[in-house]
C-alpha cells in the first residue's frame, strides 16, 4: 500500500495539486486571515470604479477578496470587470458567486493571463488582490509592459496555533508518510522550524522547482524528483514516485 505524502502548502493556494492528488498527510503550515490595510477601504473601491480587469493569483486570493467586495456591497460592479483566473478551483469559486471567469488555458500561468490580455486588448487598467509582504510573477509582467495594475493587500499570513502545532508533531511522529513535498523555498524554512526533530534525508523529497532543489542542497539533501514551479508540474512529479 502506498504511504501518502507530507504537504504542508495552504488548501486555497494548492488547490489545483488537491484536485490532482487528494489529501494526503495534509499538515498546512501555511495559514492566513482576511487582512485589509487601515485606510486603504476609499482606494480600493476608488479603483475598483476604474478598473477593467481583475485577475486572481489563486482560490486565496479570490476568497478574501470576495469577502472584501461583499462587505462594501460591490459584487455588482465586480460582476462588470473581465475576471480573470490561473486555475479551475478560483473560477468555480467565482462562478459559485455569479461572476463569470475567464480561465484562458487549464493550469494557466501568469505568462498565459499576459498573453490573454494583450490578444483582447492593452487599454484598461488591472487589480491584483494579494496577501501581504508578497511579490508575486503577475503584477511584474504587467508593470514591465508598461500595463497598469493596481495590488491591494486582502490577507496575511498568520502564526500556527500552539495546540494546532502539537497535534501536527504527533502526526509526524508516527512516520505515516514515505515522502515530503517542498513546494517553495520558504515551505523548508517553515517545515524545519516546525518539526525540528524530523530528519528529512530518512524521506523521499519532492522539489517544487529548481530553486527549491538549490535550497535542499545547501542542507546537503537531494530531491528523488524536481517540479518546474507549477502546481500541475508537482502533481505529476509525485505521481512520478508513486
Amino acid at each position: 500500500m502506498k504511504k501518502p505524502v507530507l504537504i504542508t502548502a495552504d488548501r486555497d493556494v494548492a488547490a489545483p495539486l488537491f484536485e490532482l492528488i487528494g489529501d494526503n498527510l495534509h499538515l498546512p503550515l501555511e495559514h492566513y486571515e482576511y487582512f485589509i490595510e487601515p485606510g486603504s477601504d476609499s482606494a480600493l473601491s476608488e479603483a475598483l470604479d476604474q478598473i477593467t480587469f481583475i485577475i486572481y493569483g489563486n482560490l486565496r486570493n479570490a476568497r478574501y477578496f470576495l469577502e472584501w467586495v461583499e462587505s462594501q456591497g460591490k459584487l455588482g460592479s465586480v460582476q462588470k470587470k473581465i475576471n480573470l483566473v490561473h486555475d479551475r478551483a478560483a473560477a468555480s469559486f467565482l462562478e459559485k458567486e455569479s461572476i463569470p471567469a475567464i480561465l484562458p488555458r487549464e493550469n494557466a500561468r501568469p505568462i498565459d493571463i499576459l498573453e490573454f490580455l494583450l490578444r483582447i486588448s492593452k487599454e484598461g487598467s488591472t487589480l491584483y488582490p494579494t496577501k501581504d509582504n508578497r511579490t508575486e510573477e503577475m503584477p511584474g509582467l504587467l508593470q514591465e509592459l508598461e500595463m497598469p495594475v493596481s495590488e491591494y493587500t486582502v490577507c496575511r499570513e498568520v502564526t500556527v496555533s500552539g495546540e494546532l502545532l502539537a497535534e501536527y508533531r504527533k502526526k509526524i511522529s508516527e512516520k505515516q508518510f514515505d515522502s515530503i513535498l517542498i513546494h517553495n523555498r520558504s515551505s523548508l524554512t517553515r517545515m524545519k522550524t516546525a518539526f525540528p526533530d524530523l530528519n528529512l534525508s530518512e524521506f523521499k523529497l519532492i522539489a517544487g522547482s529548481q530553486g527549491v532543489a538549490e535550497k535542499l542542497a545547501e542542507d546537503g539533501l537531494e530531491p528523488v524528483v524536481r517540479a518546474h514551479g507549477t502546481w500541475h508540474s508537482i502533481a505529476m512529479a509525485i505521481q512520478e514516485i508513486r
